[in-house]
C-alpha cells in the first residue's frame, strides 16, 4: 500500500481536515504575512451561513477575519446558527431558494437539491477559476463521489496538511491499568478478548467491560466490522465492492459471539439507551473497560480518571486478529469531503466569488484560515511548520479546551470557515498535549495495511435515489430490530435466515446493484 508520512496529531474527538493561484493571490509556498497586493482593488462583501458548533464559536471578530480583509479586500458577513438548530434553518433556506453568498451545506443537500437550480455549477469553471481547489481533488477517486450526475455544485472542506495522516478511526479502547493490575495479557484476537473481558466481568462483578455513547446495533457496527463485516451496508475493500453484512455468513457467527457476550454480562445490559453520558460516568466509575468508537475520546477519560487514580489509562489497542486470521479497521477519511461550502447562483459577483474561494484554497488561505495572521499570531518557518508564540501559547496552558479555546478567540479552525484545514494542532503540540501513544499504536496497523479510509457513498441518478433511500430506511429498521432481538434473545438465531429473508424482500439486492453502478460510473 502507499505509506503516507507520518503526522504529529492530537486525536480527533468529534464527532466528531498547492497550484499557481490567480493574479493578485499569493502564490504556493508563502506564508500570509509581509506587505503585498491585494486580492482585490476594491473593497468586496460575501455573506456566510453556517452552524456554530458548541466546542468553538465562530467568531467573525477574531483576527483570523481582520488577516482575510488586509489580503483580499473582502469582508464576510456572517449569519450564524447553533448547531442543534442549523438543519432546520438550512433546509428553510434552501426550499426557499434564497441563499448566502457562501451556505455551509452537506453532500446530502447537494444531491436532493441539485435540480432547483440554486447552486452555482462550478463544474467548467475549476481548471482555470479555482485552480487551487481542482488540483488538490482532481485524482482523488472520493471527490468524484461528490459529482451529482457530473456536475461540480460546491467546494469540500480539504486537509491541507500535505505531510500528515489522519489517525482519527474506529478504534478498540481498553483500560491497560486493570489488565496489569489483575495480571491479564492484552488481547490479540477476538477469542482472546472474551475471555478477558469474561475474567474482568468475575472480578468486578457490577461492570459492563464492553459498553459505548451508541446505542444498539450502532455500538457494535464498529466491531463487526473489525471481526468481517458489519451488518448494513458497506464498501468491501477486497472486493472493491458495496456489500451488505448480514449477505455474508460470517455475520452469523458474529452475531452469535455478541449473543455470548450478552449472556455473559460482558455487553453491557443497557446497550439499547446508552448515551454519552451514560458511557462516561461508566468509565469514570471503572465499570466499563473497553469500547470501540473515535480514539479521540481515551485521552479525555484518561484524564478523567486520573484526577482519582494517577495510574488509569484508557488507550488504544492494536487491532485484533478476527476468525478468519486478519486485522482490519477503519480511519476518517483525509478529507471532509460530504462537508461542502456551497455558492449561489444568484451570487452578484460570480467571478469575484470564485476567486475569493481560489484563495482561500491556496497556501496563504490556509495559513491565515488556520493561524491568523502571521507575525502577531504564528510564525511561519521555513520548512511550512508553524510557531505559536509562546506568550499566546502560555495564555491557554490551563485552559479547559487549549485548542478550541484558542481557535475560538482568534476565530481559526475547521469549525469557522476554513475551507482548507491544517491539522497540525500546534497549540497542543506547544502545549505537549499530544497522545504520542496513541498515534504509534495505530500508526503501526496502519503501515502494516490494516486500516482503511472510510468510503465516500457515489450519489446515485436522480431516477433511483428515492427507492434507494426508502429501502435502505426499511432494512436499516430490520437491522436495528433483527439484531437487538437476536442479541437479547427475544428472538432465537435459527430464524437468522428468515431474518436475511425479509431484508432481500425489502430490497436489499437492489440497493446493492444500484450502488455498485453509481460506482462503476465514478471510474
Amino acid at each position: 500500500m502507499k505509506h503516507l508520512p507520518r503526522r504529529t496529531l492530537l486525536c480527533l474527538c468529534a464527532a466528531l481536515l498547492l497550484c499557481p493561484a490567480l493574479a493578485g493571490c499569493q502564490g504556493e509556498g508563502e506564508g500570509g504575512g509581509g506587505t503585498k497586493e491585494k486580492l482585490f482593488d476594491e473593497p468586496v462583501t460575501f455573506t456566510v451561513m453556517t452552524y456554530e458548533h458548541q466546542s468553538q464559536q465562530v467568531n467573525p471578530s477574531g483576527l483570523k477575519y481582520q488577516a482575510i480583509q488586509e489580503a483580499t479586500n473582502v469582508t464576510l458577513e456572517f449569519d450564524i446558527t447553533p448547531l442543534a438548530d442549523y438543519n432546520t434553518k438550512k433546509a428553510a433556506a434552501l426550499g426557499a431558494g434564497v441563499l448566502s453568498d457562501i451556505t455551509y451545506v452537506t453532500l446530502d443537500d447537494i444531491t436532493k437539491f441539485a435540480g432547483a437550480g440554486i447552486f452555482m455549477d462550478v463544474t467548467d469553471k475549476l481548471e482555470e477559476s479555482v485552480p487551487n481547489y481542482y488540483n488538490r481533488v482532481a485524482d482523488d477517486k472520493n471527490w468524484k463521489t461528490t459529482k451529482v450526475e457530473g456536475r461540480v455544485l460546491g467546494f469540500s472542506v480539504l486537509n491541507g496538511s500535505t505531510e500528515n495522516v489522519s489517525y482519527g478511526g474506529y478504534v478498540p479502547v481498553i483500560r491497560y491499568d486493570i489488565l496489569e493490575k489483575n495480571n491479564l495479557q492484552l488481547p490479540t484476537t477476538f477469542d482472546e478478548w472474551f475471555v478477558v473481558m469474561k475474567q474482568l466481568k468475575t472480578i468486578y462483578p457490577d461492570s459492563t467491560p464492553f459498553s459505548g455513547r451508541n446505542k444498539g446495533a450502532n455500538m457494535l457496527t464498529p466491531m463487526s466490522y473489525a471481526m468481517g463485516c458489519p451488518p448494513g451496508l458497506y464498501f468491501d475493500e477486497e472486493t472493491q465492492q458495496y456489500a451488505f453484512g448480514f449477505l455474508d455468513a460470517q455475520y452469523k457467527e458474529i452475531l452469535n459471539f455478541f449473543i455470548r457476550c450478552y449472556e455473559e454480562g460482558i455487553l453491557d445490559p443497557n446497550w439499547m439507551s446508552v448515551d454519552s453520558n451514560t458511557w462516561d460516568e461508566g468509565v469514570n466509575n471503572n465499570k466499563i473497560f473497553f469500547w470501540y468508537d473515535n480514539g479521540g475520546f481515551a485521552s479525555s477519560q484518561t484524564n478523567s480518571l486520573q484526577k482519582s487514580d494517577p495510574q488509569a489509562k484508557m488507550q488504544v489497542m492494536p487491532l485484533m486478529a478476527n476468525a478468519q486470521g486478519k486485522k482490519q479497521g477503519q480511519l476518517y477519511n483525509q478529507n471532509w469531503y460530504t462537508s461542502i461550502w456551497a455558492l449561489s447562483a444568484s451570487a452578484q459577483e460570480p467571478d469575484k466569488l470564485l476567486t475569493f474561494m481560489n484563495w482561500l484554497y491556496s497556501d496563504e488561505g490556509m495559513y491565515i484560515c488556520n493561524y491568523g495572521k502571521e507575525g502577531e499570531s504564528f510564525d511561519l518557518e521555513e520548512d511550512g511548520s508553524v510557531t505559536i508564540p509562546q506568550e499566546i501559547v502560555e495564555k491557554y496552558r490551563t485552559a479547559t479546551s487549549p485548542e478550541y479555546n484558542w481557535m475560538s478567540d482568534y476565530g481559526l479552525g475547521l469549525l469557522s470557515f476554513t475551507p482548507l484545514v491544517n491539522t497540525s494542532y500546534s497549540m497542543n503540540v506547544q502545549l505537549g498535549l499530544v497522545d504520542t501513544e496513541f498515534n504509534s499504536i495505530v500508526e503501526a496497523d496502519y503501515e502494516a495495511g490494516y486500516y482503511h479510509f472510510e468510503a465516500i457513498n457515489p450519489p446515485l441518478p436522480e431516477a433511483e435515489r428515492k427507492t434507494v433511500a426508502n429501502e435502505v430506511s426499511q432494512i436499516n429498521a430490520l437491522i436495528w430490530s433483527g439484531v437487538r432481538d437476536f442479541v437479547e434473545g427475544t428472538r432465537p438465531i435459527t430464524e437468522y435466515d428468515n431474518w436475511v429473508s425479509d431484508m432481500k424482500a425489502a430490497g436489499a439486492e437492489h440497493v446493492l446493484e444500484a450502488y455498485n453502478a453509481a460506482l462503476s460510473s465514478l471510474q
